[in-house]
């Protein structure tokens, strides 16, 4: 007997919107119910594009007939709370972009509506389900590493100024916090979450950044790089650094197109030092180097490389599609959520945390007293 297509409703017609609309479509186990977007020409251009209904509120895209089971809310921050809400009360189950909401007590809410509702939240840290990623939890949960003492993430990207040199910085969305969730909440949050999964909840955390910000086009607020030092409640040491301040940038020189994963200065590495064992992950160039420490012969031994490459594009770490598409099949087959929300509220906690560090550099924020 063939099962109805399980029917979805996108809330938000930005990139991501769209982005989720080309890859499911068309699908026969999967049924688009519409989009919504405030935009009445940018209803009309996704509606002729992909051939699906419009909507400007998430009152209508649930009033619709057919109604979605599932509504992804992948529209601005602070429009986070509202769709979520709403579809939870009607009973449907909800794919929510990172961050949850521009508030703990938006993410708070959202964490009680979901308690109160036939449907569940998945929210969309999809970097500890990615295939490098992954796998290194799934080493520490064997116990390759003995107990994790120590760990250390890198990531080194280019600035976010895409757009003309003169586009007003009003624009640049990626930059808002309240939008976009500047250098920390735009991207570092996933890295936050992985932290949590390999260490444990992060207790405390001191932030650090350049006394003048050598990038000085971006707003007051968003430093051009941050470390981070963090605690967590297992007694791990964290070292967390976002640059956006050293590696090149091509949005304008188009005569500089490199190889992405091998461009000088473009880096995201991940260290761990445990009882018994650490690993040098180098997730562009998919290589997860591992090593043994061997105290009887008081020597730090290479055992092996595990190879990821050639991995689909994102499956590493950054496979937005495949969380939401495992998040669909698991409530197509009577199951929910992926990951609890309550975890998705702790890695909130310490993100508030972090953002909070920034304002008071080098002072020891406890996440307990932020929350």
């Amino acid at each position: 007997m063939s099962m109805s297509p399980l029917r979805i409703g996108i809330v938000g017609g930005g990139k991501v919107g769209e982005h989720f609309l080309r890859d499911f479509r068309p699908n026969p186990s999967l049924e688009i119910t519409g989009i919504v977007t405030r935009s009445s020409t940018r209803q009309r251009e996704l509606s002729e594009r992909f051939d699906v209904a419009a909507f400007s509120t998430t009152s209508e895209l649930l009033k619709a007939d057919p109604a979605p089971q599932v509504v992804c809310v992948v529209n601005a921050n602070h429009d986070h709370l509202e769709a979520t809400i709403e579809s939870l009360e009607a009973g449907c189950h909800v794919y929510l972009e990172k961050p949850m909401a521009p508030t703990l007590a938006e993410s708070r809410q959202i964490v009680e509506a979901e308690a109160a509702s036939t449907g569940t939240v998945q929210v969309g840290f999809e970097y500890i389900h990615g295939t490098m990623t992954g796998r290194l939890k799934e080493l520490v949960g064997e116990g390759y590493f003995g107990d994790v003492q120590w760990l250390s993430i890198l990531d080194s990207r280019g600035h976010w100024w895409a757009q003309h040199p003169h586009e007003p910085l009003e624009n640049i969305w990626k930059l808002d916090r309240e939008r976009g969730g500047g250098i920390i909440f735009h991207c570092g949050i996933h890295q936050l979450d992985l932290i949590r999964h390999y260490a444990g909840a992060i207790t405390s955390v001191q932030a650090f950044a350049p006394r003048k910000n050598p990038l000085p086009y971006y707003p007051e607020n968003v430093p051009g790089n941050v470390t981070l030092m963090l605690m967590t409640e297992k007694g791990v040491t964290v070292n967390f650094q976002v640059m956006h301040d050293r590696a090149a940038t091509w949005y304008r020189e188009k005569a500089y197109n490199p190889n992405y994963p091998h461009a000088p200065g473009h880096e995201f590495n991940i260290s761990l030092i445990g009882t018994e064992g650490s690993c040098d992950m180098r997730i562009c160039t998919e290589e997860l180097h591992l090593f043994k420490l061997d105290a009887d012969l008081k020597e730090n031994r290479f055992d092996r490389t595990e190879i990821f490459n050639p991995n689909p594009h994102d499956k590493s770490h950054h496979d937005m599609t495949g969380l939401l598409r495992t998040f669909l099949d698991s409530v197509a087959n009577g199951g929910g959520a992926i990951d609890p929300v309550s975890g998705a509220y702790e890695t909130m906690c310490a993100a508030y945390a972090a953002e909070h560090a920034l304002t008071c550099p080098g002072e020891t924020i406890q996440v307990s007293d932020v929350i």
